[in-house]
């Protein structure tokens, strides 16, 4: 007994020392280089389990493809090709912004022939506008200044005499980094022709980071280069959309500043997770072909699809034969390289970033711990079969914790370690535990793995599905708004208007949301849908939100006279709010942060939006919500039932917190409701009339029920009339 007792705490003390060594080399970044490897495998199956496999339509290649050289030429193109496609793109396909992923480093050397044809049909003189005709460059130039295109730009790490053509503007950066920081630093650059890249803003394709292995993994989204810091071609396309030209660095130090670590970088608004050299992990959606594919010949003879590049954001690439740019991806070896460009600006309009938090090193050695202590104490007390049980238990814990963090935190947490402290552990365990207990009980001759049944393993595999995010119901608050005739305005506007009057607006909106702990679903055009109380728990989410809507109509005068300063027109918006019980959730990819809510309650929400305009107000809000917000004052405004939904709600329009005086007119409306019911028209009229009068004439609800009192006095109800309005369109 004594011997057996030695034995287990034998084994426990060498668990524990096995452990207490993995930890230190974790915590000090010298795992071995197989271990790396095996960590970066561990984070391509990661990835790959996270592909949403969906084309996202938002970004759109226009491929270089053996069509449109067969169509057009071989490449390189005349630039007064090149110019045609962008103007093409942009007056007649409407897209956002282009993007180059090919080099326009050297001047064009074709001819165009055509000015010299009229010049010898017509028999006059050559001139100085013929010559610039005949001047692709210039073309291409003129061209470039009209339209917001990116043209790409490479960096070579270690070439200091490489200077092919010029950079272009380099970025802004506020507040200027720190030269210690270990931003990437490139000696040689192939830049655009200097006519070229004076007219237009450049970005980087290059990426000196790849892993040992050779796979793209993470791109840096700036590079340091002459002491300018200039953006990756996917930034630089998102700044081009958000009219902006800079960034903000995001630096933490330590407790005593004496060591700074970028972590993030801010731009327009958007913090992105960065390394500390400034490159961000691809977020791939998909294999290749998650993005829609059009012929740039297609283009170029205006028979592409106009639905696919109407808004949309466009990279030029090609797939030509001899021209393919490809790399090794954690989601395939043959990866066209225009496309981990386009999943960057997808996750960026996500806002879906993959990142290590600052705090991995602790959180590891915390994991480290609790499992070399939990199974070093444990696994010598236990049979076989129940030292399987528990490491398999324990794997499937800190595999599931893992992809949790992954799917839903983002968070790249290193799995290999430990998952090989767990198998070394166990098989120590095992295999001394076998070995000790050999001369005792000859029956375990066999070897361990002999132990485990096909159907323990299949349990376990099915634990570890059933531990994947699932929804939940919760209690919640939803807001929908909407600009009111948008489409019109939008007829009216450029691409380029549009797009800034949208990020002007979209801005401050979420600004606001945010500001009041709401979590922005998605924007629908110009809509936007919101809701509070998830993922993290609000007890106040109905509060929280009406006070967000009320201060989204209370911004919007600012936000109108940013946009009348610019020459945009002004907007108004229709808010509705309400309150329930929702599903909360993944309701599209176990490893997509596509975190959305759905329900009847959600339903109802949409539906009060679109009565705003029905009823002439900028909110609406649930009788569920008003319940809720008993700080507030509010004004009924109609029971109803809206389209879909049999039982009659309650409308009510926030006026202001209760510490307020509710006012005179405010009062004669809820009179004039109560006439209304009773079926006394007239005194109902009288008050509406009088709620006018008291608003300078304008009242949306007032003048709905006096339309209904004519209505109704023209053609008296029934005596089962209950005063519940039936909406018939959403």
């Amino acid at each position: 007994m004594k011997l057996r007792i030695g034995q287990r705490w034998l084994r426990t003390l060498v668990g524990l020392a096995c452990t207490l060594v993995m930890v230190s080399l974790s915590w000090q970044g010298r795992m071995p280089a197989l271990f790396e490897l095996f960590e970066l495998d561990l984070y391509d199956q990661r990835i790959k389990q996270a592909l949403s496999e969906t084309v996202d339509p938002r970004i759109v290649i226009v491929d270089i493809d053996e069509s449109s050289l067969a169509r057009v030429g071989r490449w390189p193109w005349p630039r007064d090709r090149v110019a045609q496609l962008i103007e093409a793109l942009y007056l007649d396909y409407g897209v956002a912004v282009i993007g180059f992923d090919v080099l326009f480093s050297e001047p064009d050397e074709t001819v165009q022939l055509s000015p010299l044809q009229t010049l010898v049909q017509g028999g006059g003189v050559l001139t100085a506008e013929m010559l610039d005709a005949m001047d692709g460059d210039a073309r291409m130039a003129e061209t470039l200044a009209s339209f917001p295109a990116i043209l790409a730009i490479a960096f070579d790490p270690d070439d200091a005499d490489l200077a092919v053509g010029e950079t272009g503007p380099a970025l802004m950066v506020e507040p200027p980094l720190s030269d210690s920081l270990p931003i990437v630093q490139a000696q040689g650059v192939v830049g655009s022709m200097p006519l070229l890249a004076r007219s237009a803003t450049s970005g980087f394709f290059d990426n000196p980071l790849v892993d040992p292995d050779g796979v793209f993994r993470r791109v840096p989204l700036i590079q340091r280069y002459k002491d300018q810091y200039y953006p990756s071609l996917a930034l630089a396309m998102w700044q081009s959309l958000l009219l902006s030209d800079s960034i903000k660095p995001i630096i933490e130090s330590d407790l005593s500043g004496s060591y700074q670590v970028l972590t993030a970088i801010d731009a327009g608004g958007v913090e992105i997770p960065v390394d500390p050299q400034g490159a961000m992990l691809v977020p791939y959606r998909g294999h290749q072909g998650s993005f829609p594919y059009i012929s740039a010949g297609d283009v170029l003879e205006g028979i592409a699809p106009q639905e696919t590049l109407s808004g949309a954001i466009v990279l030029v690439g090609t797939s030509a034969a001899g021209l393919l740019d490809l790399r090794v991806t954690p989601v395939g070896p043959r990866y066209p390289g225009v496309e981990v460009h386009a999943n960057v600006l997808s996750a960026l309009l996500d806002q879906r970033f993959f990142y290590k938090p600052d705090f991995l090193r602790a959180l590891n050695a915390v994991q480290m711990l609790i499992v070399g202590l939990v199974l070093s104490l444990t696994l010598p007390r236990l049979s076989v079969l129940m030292g399987t049980i528990i490491t398999g238990l324990f794997g499937v814990g800190v595999v599931a914790f893992n992809f949790y963090a992954f799917s839903q935190l983002y968070w790249v947490i290193p799995l290999a370690g430990v998952t090989l402290l767990i198998l070394m552990l166990y098989l120590f365990m095992q295999t001394t535990g076998f070995l000790f207990e050999s001369n005792i009980r000859r029956q375990l001759s066999r070897t361990f793995g002999q132990y485990v049944p096909p159907e323990v393993v299949r349990s376990l595999e099915q634990v570890g599905a059933a531990d994947q995010l699932r929804g939940e119901s919760r209690q919640m608050t939803v807001l929908f708004s909407d600009v009111r005739g948008f489409t019109t305005l939008s007829e009216t506007l450029s691409p380029t208007q549009l797009t800034r009057m949208m990020n002007i607006y979209l801005s401050a909106m979420t600004a606001v949301i945010h500001r009041h702990k709401g979590t922005i679903d998605k924007y629908i055009g110009d809509a936007i849908m919101a809701f509070w109380g998830a993922p993290l728990d609000d007890p106040e989410h109905a509060v929280h939100a009406l006070d967000a809507a009320l201060e989204m109509v209370a911004a919007l005068p600012k936000v109108n006279q940013l946009l009348e300063a610019e020459g945009l027109p002004q907007l108004r918006v229709g808010i509705g709010l309400n309150c329930g019980e929702m599903a909360v959730g993944n309701m599209g990819s176990n490893f997509r942060m596509a975190y959305t809510v759905m329900g009847d309650a959600v339903n109802l929400g949409s539906r009060l939006e679109g009565l705003t305009k029905y009823y002439g107000v900028d909110l609406l809000v649930s009788e569920q919500l008003r319940d809720q917000c008993t700080d507030h004052c509010f004004r009924e405004l109609d029971r109803v039932r809206v389209k879909g939904k049999q039982q009659a709600i309650g409308l009510y329009e926030p006026l202001a917190v209760m510490d307020s005086i509710e006012p005179e007119w405010a009062q004669r409306f809820s009179q004039g409701i109560e006439y209304y019911r009773s079926h006394e028209w007239q005194r109902a009229e009288c008050c509406f009339k009088e709620v006018i009068s008291l608003r300078h004439g304008v009242d949306g609800p007032s003048q709905v029920y006096l339309q209904r009192i004519q209505d109704l006095t023209a053609s008296p109800p029934g005596v089962e009339w209950d005063a519940v309005f039936t909406h018939t369109e959403k």
